[in-house]
C-alpha cells in the first residue's frame, strides 16, 4: 500500500497584527484524503491561518509546505493544486451560473467543453439552474457555485473557509452533502473551517481546535471521540457526599477534576449503568448522569476549561 502524502504542513505558525496576536505558534498536518476540520470560534485565528496557507497574508514566523513544496519557494506550483473558497464567494451577479464558470475557467487558463461545464455545475446540484443569472440564486446556491468555481482546475486540495455561514438548514446540509461527495467519490483533500460544530462532526476524518490563536489539540476524530474515553457529567442531591462515595470506591481512578459543581468521571460509554447502579445501591440520588460525548460537548471543554484538557484528552 502507498502511504499517504502530507498535503498541508504547518510549523510553527504565527502573525500578530499590532498588539493582537492572531496566530501563535502552531503546527498541524493536513494527510492525504482528510476531511480536516478547522476549529474555533469566532476570532480564534482559522482565517487568518487560511489566508497565509493561500498566500493572502504573510506570516511573521514559520514554515508552510504543501505537497512537499516550500509554500515560500514554489507558491506557483503549489497554489495551481489548490481551490479556495474564502468567505462568500466572488461571482457575477448579473451572469449566468453557466457563463460564471466559464469565465472563471478561461480566467484559470482552461477552456472547457460546455459538457464539462455542465458536468460541474451537476456535481453541485445546479444543472437545472445553469442558465439562471447568480442574482436569482439563494446565498446557498452562490456558496456551491463558488466551490464549483474552486474546483474547475481539478485541484488535488480544496480549502472552505466558513462555508456554511449565513445558509438555511438545507444550505448547511447541501454543503455538507458536497464535503463528503468530494471527498470519498471525487479523492479529494479538504480543509474546512467553521464554529457550527455539529457539521464538521459529520464529516471530519481529522480535526484540529484552536482558540486564541493556539492550538489546544489535534487529531482523528474516532481517536478523540474513543467510547473508551466517554466524560460522564454527575449531578446529585449532594455532591459532597457523592464525590467521597466515589472517591473511596471502585470509580476512584475514573474521576475527573470538579467544575462547574457538578461530578466528571473518564470511563467507558458501557459503564455508565453500572456507575447509575452503584450511587442507587450507595443510596445517592442521582439529578443526571449525562454521557458527554459529542464534538460540540469536547469543544466546549477544550477551549472554556483549558485547565481540564490535559486530564479530558490522555
Amino acid at each position: 500500500m502507498v502511504p499517504m502524502q502530507d498535503i498541508i504542513t504547518v510549523n510553527n505558525l504565527s502573525k500578530k497584527f499590532r498588539n493582537l496576536k492572531a496566530v501563535d505558534n502552531i503546527s498541524f498536518t493536513v494527510r492525504e484524503g482528510d476531511v480536516y476540520g478547522f476549529l474555533g470560534q469566532n476570532g480564534a485565528g482559522k482565517s487568518t491561518t487560511i489566508r497565509m496557507l493561500l498566500t493572502l497574508i504573510e506570516p511573521d514566523a514559520g514554515d508552510i509546505s504543501l505537497f512537499g513544496l516550500s509554500l515560500a519557494r514554489h507558491r506557483h506550483e503549489i497554489l495551481r493544486q489548490v481551490g479556495a473558497v474564502i468567505e462568500k464567494p466572488d461571482v457575477y451577479k448579473y451572469l449566468s451560473a453557466y457563463d460564471n464558470l466559464k469565465l472563471f475557467a478561461r480566467l484559470s487558463g482552461i477552456k472547457p467543453t460546455e459538457q464539462q461545464i455542465r458536468e460541474q455545475l451537476a456535481m453541485v446540484g445546479l444543472a437545472d439552474r445553469a442558465a439562471d443569472k447568480v442574482k436569482t440564486f439563494s446565498q446557498g446556491m452562490k456558496q456551491r457555485l463558488g466551490i464549483a468555481i474552486a474546483l474547475v482546475h481539478d485541484p488535488a486540495l480544496i480549502i472552505l473557509d466558513e462555508p456554511t455561514n449565513g445558509l438555511d438548514p438545507q444550505g448547511i446540509a447541501d454543503i455538507r452533502n458536497l464535503i463528503l461527495h468530494l471527498s470519498r467519490d471525487r479523492n479529494k483533500t479538504v480543509l474546512v473551517s467553521s464554529h457550527l460544530l455539529t457539521e464538521i462532526e459529520q464529516v471530519a476524518t481529522r480535526l484540529i481546535i484552536i482558540d486564541k490563536g493556539k492550538k489546544l489539540v489535534e487529531g482523528a476524530a474516532a481517536d478523540l471521540f474513543d467510547p473508551a474515553q466517554t466524560l460522564v457529567s454527575l449531578d446529585t442531591l449532594n455532591n459532597q457526599q457523592a464525590m467521597e462515595q466515589l472517591a473511596n470506591g471502585p470509580w476512584a481512578g475514573a474521576l475527573q477534576p470538579q467544575r462547574d459543581g457538578q461530578i466528571y468521571l473518564k470511563l467507558h460509554r458501557n459503564q455508565v449503568p453500572q456507575l447509575h447502579a452503584y450511587l442507587v445501591q450507595a443510596g445517592i440520588p442521582v439529578l443526571a448522569l449525562q454521557p458527554r460525548h459529542s464534538l460540540e460537548d469536547y469543544f466546549l471543554q477544550v477551549t472554556s476549561g483549558k485547565q481540564y484538557v490535559q486530564s479530558y484528552t490522555n
